[in-house]
Order: structure tokens, then sequence, then C-alpha cells
């Protein structure tokens, strides 16, 4: 889906692209990339575009933008939409191609990946009264299944559901950890890219026993040249300096992840099979079940 606005001129001042998880917009002479639930902004100048084009022979499958190369990089960096229209895709690669800067065919280009920035995502205006906690829906399904038990009489139920229900709110909390880490393990999969970092700093702190806590800091460079940090552990593969490999998403900035030893890794695909899985299964059909036998325990047809 497409949306433009006009300025008061008539000409188009901001178009916006919306595809799967990433919404671009051409506004101000970049094309800005939001990506859902990841917090940072990719701003790419449009001097930093060689050209957008469709994957394939059509845009159908989406399109790409293609960053200038620079000398001596034989491979561009090239960011990917796929939005569900295709005339949608094809109209907003039309009209940045439009917006792009003429270049002579010999010219020589400058890499846009020096160009690309992060920054981050400007908060959404929120409607006055618009629940967005999760803990207000809890609330919500609380009184619902409270009510529904009282209106048919079941208090046996209502007293289970009261008396559960902080055992379920436990188990959201630790479904919403394991969908989180599940997301982060399926987008770095799909379009992680994994470098070297290298140890710089150990940050010493406290938890909340009083116990002293301390923290590895790793660096690194990103594709666009940006300075990155990873916190925590891996495994080693140099020393002095100590370096570990790490792999970052190019569209957010917070979501890294080592490498871990074989050891490790089969820990927590372990604990994520025997634990979390039966975790999010039980907590949500824990509602469900309640919520079912209030229901059929009702006197009412």
């Amino acid at each position: 889906m497409v949306e433009a606005a006009s300025g008061p001129d008539g000409g188009v001042v901001d178009q916006v692209l919306r595809s799967r998880l990433t919404t671009a917009r051409l506004e101000r002479g970049a094309v800005l990339l939001d990506r859902s639930g990841s917090g940072r902004r990719v701003r790419i100048p449009l001097t930093a575009i060689e050209t957008v084009r469709p994957r394939g022979a059509s845009a159908r499958r989406g399109i790409e933008i293609v960053l200038t190369a620079g000398p001596g990089e034989s491979d561009p960096a090239v960011y990917r939409l796929r939005p569900s229209s295709a005339t949608a895709a094809a109209a907003f690669a039309d009209t940045v191609n439009s917006a792009l800067p003429v270049r002579d065919a010999a010219e020589r280009r400058r890499s846009g990946r020096v160009s690309v920035t992060q920054e981050p995502k400007p908060a959404r205006a929120r409607r006055p009264g618009r629940a967005r906690s999760p803990w207000v829906w809890l609330g919500g399904l609380f009184a619902l299944g409270a009510c529904l038990g009282a209106a048919s009489g079941a208090w046996g139920l209502v007293l289970v559901w009261a008396a559960s229900f902080p055992v379920f709110c436990v188990g959201f909390v630790l479904t919403r950890l394991v969908w989180l880490a599940t997301e982060d393990w399926w987008l770095l999969r799909r379009r992680g890219i994994t470098v070297v970092a290298t140890y710089e700093r150990t940050d010493y702190g406290r938890d909340s026993d009083g116990d002293s806590t301390y923290t590895k800091v790793y660096v690194f460079e990103d594709g666009g040249g940006a300075r990155r940090e990873h916190r925590g552990g891996g495994r080693r593969v140099g020393t002095d300096p100590e370096r570990i490999e790490v792999t970052y998403d190019p569209v957010a900035e917070d979501r890294v992840s080592a490498r871990y030893g074989l050891v490790a890794r089969a820990l927590m695909c372990l604990a994520y099979v025997v634990l979390g899985l039966p975790v999010c299964l039980l907590t949500a059909a824990y509602p469900v079940v309640l919520l079912s036998a209030t229901i059929a325990a009702s006197p009412y047809p």
C-alpha cells in the first residue's frame, strides 16, 4: 500500500510503502526504513541510492533498494522490501527513481554504505485513552472470566480463576520472552550478518541483591561503518585482543547475538524445547479451557 501526502505547492513531500514488517518512507531527500519492533530508523540519502528495481521480472516479489558501489566494491548493499501489492511497490520504485540525482554512467561513485545512518524511531502519537500496555489486557481478561463465572453461578470456577491467574501472568511474561527470543533467532537467521567483534572493556555494577556483577563489552563495525556493541560473552575466535563472532541485524541496531560453542547451544535448545514451548502452550490453553468451562456451566442456553 502506498500513501502520499502533498505540500501546498502540490508536490509530493512524503510517500509511504508498507511492506511485511518494514515501512519505507520517501521524505526530505532520503528513504527512511522503519522496522517493526526495532525502535530504530535507517536513513538512506537519495545520493547513496543507485536505483530501486523489482526483484525478478516484475515487482510481484517486491523491490530492492540498491546503494551505490564505491571503488573496489563489487557487491553494493541492497535493502529488500516485499509489500503485498505489486502495484504499490512499482509506484514507490518509480517515485524514488525519479527523485534520484542525475548521474553520468561513467561517473565515479562513492560507496552508499558510508552515508547510511541509524537513528531512534520517533515515538508514535497515541490516541488519548487508548491502552497499549499488556497488563491492561490481562486485567480485562481477568474481569471477563470473573464476570462470566459470577453470571453463571459457578463460584468454584471463579475461585479457581482468581487463584490461578497470577500463575497465568507469570506464564504470559515467560511466553513473551520466548517469543522475543524466537523472533531474534529467526530474523538473524534470515538476514543477519556475522562479523568479528573485539573486546573493549568490562562494565562493573551491582544486582538487586547488592552482589557485584560484570559484563564484557565487544565492539564492531556494521556494513555502514557505524560502531556497534555487543554486551555479554561468546565463543572466542582469537586472543590478544580477545575476539568473538557476533551476528547483527542491519535493520535493528539492538538485535545482536554472539555465537556460542556446541555444548552451550545444545543446552539452550534443550531449555527452549523442554521448558519454553510447554510454558507457551499451557499459557495459551489456560484461558481457553477455563472460559469454556465457565460458559458450559452457565444455566443460560
